[in-house]
Order: C-alpha cells, then sequence, then structure tokens
C-alpha cells in the first residue's frame, strides 16, 4: 500500500513535470489541457492541484516565467522594447510595461539601463518540496442520489454575485413555499478567483427542490450528480474557503488514494450569516470522487 510520503512525493514528482515543461516550451502555446495530460491529471481540477502545491495558477507561472525571460533579453539583446513586447506575448508594449512594472518594480526601460538583474518585487518560491502537515480536515465519504435543484446564475466577484443570486432564488422560492427544513441550500463557484478575472466569476446559488416546479425568469433547473463525494466541514468565515481548498488538494487527496469526477466541487451551506456570527458559520465542502 503506498505511504503517505511516497503518494504525496508522486504528486510533487507530477507537478514538477509540468514546471519543467512549461520552462522548456515558454515560446510555445501553452494550454492547461495539455499541461494536464502531462502531468497524469484531469483537466477539470489540474489548476487547483497546481496551485495549491506551488503557490501560483499554472497562467501566472507562465506569465512570470516569460517576464523573468524578457528581463533578461532586455539586457543581453538588442531588440526594441516594443519587439520584446511582442516576443513575450503581450499585444501591446504598454501592456507589457505594466507587467513588468508590477513585477520587477520598474520600467522595461529603466532595466535596461542597468548593468545586473534587480531583485524580483514580491517573487515567490515554488513549493517543490514538502513539509509534512497534519491535515485538519478530515472528509466523510458519501454516496447520494442526484439532487434535482433550481438555481440562479450571476457573474461577478463571489460574494457579490452570492448575495445577488440568492436573492432571486429566495424571492421566488419562498412565496412558493420551496423553503424548508429539508430544503439543501448550495452554492457552485464554476471558476477559480486566481484564474478568471472577477467580472467573470460563475457562481450559481442553489436550493434542492422534492416537487416538480416551473422554473420562471433568471430561475432554471438543473440536476446535481449523484454519486460518492468526499464531504468536509469547513467552520469559519467563508473567506477562509480558499485555505480550506488548498489543504484538500495539497495534503488529503495526495494521501487518500481518491481521483476526482469531471464535476464542479460545490459548498452546502448549514447555517446563513444572517443567522450566526462569521466565526459560527458551517459549510460542507463536497469533491466529487470516482
Amino acid at each position: 500500500m503506498p505511504t503517505r510520503d511516497s503518494t504525496n512525493r508522486d504528486y510533487r514528482e507530477r507537478i514538477n513535470r509540468v514546471i519543467f515543461y512549461i520552462e522548456a516550451h515558454l515560446e510555445d502555446s501553452l494550454n492547461l489541457d495539455d499541461l494536464a495530460r502531462v502531468a497524469f491529471f484531469s483537466p477539470f481540477h489540474f489548476h487547483r492541484i497546481f496551485a495549491a502545491f506551488t503557490g501560483e495558477t499554472p497562467a501566472a507561472f507562465i506569465r512570470r516565467l516569460r517576464l523573468e525571460r524578457s528581463a533578461q533579453q532586455l539586457l543581453h539583446l538588442d531588440g526594441s522594447v516594443t519587439d520584446i513586447a511582442l516576443m513575450t506575448g503581450y499585444e501591446t508594449p504598454s501592456a507589457y510595461t505594466r507587467a513588468f512594472v508590477g513585477h520587477f518594480g520598474m520600467t522595461p526601460s529603466e532595466y535596461r539601463q542597468r548593468s545586473e538583474p534587480v531583485s524580483i518585487v514580491g517573487a515567490r518560491l515554488l513549493a517543490l518540496t514538502s513539509t509534512m502537515e497534519d491535515s485538519t480536515m478530515t472528509p466523510e465519504l458519501r454516496t447520494v442520489d442526484p439532487m434535482p435543484v433550481l438555481f440562479v446564475r450571476r457573474t461577478g466577484p463571489y460574494h457579490q454575485a452570492a448575495g445577488e443570486a440568492f436573492g432571486i432564488l429566495c424571492g421566488f422560492a419562498g412565496p412558493r413555499g420551496l423553503l424548508g427544513p429539508s430544503t439543501r441550500v448550495i452554492g457552485i463557484s464554476h471558476d477559480d478567483p486566481n484564474v478568471t478575472e472577477e467580472s467573470r466569476l460563475r457562481y450559481d446559488a442553489c436550493i434542492t427542490v422534492h416537487r416538480d416546479v416551473k422554473p420562471e425568469g433568471d430561475v432554471a433547473a438543473k440536476t446535481i450528480q449523484g454519486g460518492k463525494y468526499a464531504v468536509f466541514l469547513h467552520e469559519g468565515s467563508y473567506e477562509g474557503f480558499q485555505a480550506a481548498y488548498d489543504q484538500i488538494f495539497r495534503v488529503w487527496l495526495p494521501e487518500s488514494g481518491q481521483t476526482l469526477r469531471e464535476e464542479p466541487c460545490f459548498e452546502m451551506y448549514l447555517n446563513s450569516p444572517e443567522e450566526v456570527k462569521p466565526e459560527d458559520l458551517r459549510t460542507e465542502i463536497w469533491l466529487p470522487l470516482v
């Protein structure tokens, strides 16, 4: 049976394989599906696993390496800033300059006037080695039937999108007697805020239903797939979700021997910010398993 050390090492080796692949193909077009195949991970969850182990999303890692390579080109090549911006993948010199300043704290022209590289502002090291940590989150494995739900989708920052979506959904469900003790309240965050810009984050506010209901307007119907799930209890503010997910994907998943299905994770809210203080919130995090 694989040990804790060996399973964690296997995940780190697979992530390292992706890192070395990116470094060798910086001039190529790189996409998540291809990188996931290099690591033998499902494309559906690959970006979460990569970020949990490295502290950077694949896209952010690629952008950083390309910017750092362009800095070397500024020092050692005679090409113009515009030429190097285009070689780095930026459509305009102004976009390249903004990214460069954000990373190095100076413009490309100012950097070029120096005779040697400068320390990088806000540089982060990749977590290529593992410090063993105890998982404080132990899941319950559950097998459930498909869950018919009514839902409302909104896009934007998750805290804003969730409030708007649940406001519309509860305004529809309340007068129709659809909210009761057996109703499950679920949120599906389809996008990782480390990958997708805030204005495009997709959030589905959902409630389970046990009778036929005709959707209207922004309210639609769908079914959350049944099957096997790992269910973690998160206690505290919703702001702690990202840290919880990082721990689940970095610590629990490699050790568990489980494989994720290509379906979104979701949260099931056991109480409400309108009822309790943030530190008393209780939320289940559901991971779909094969």
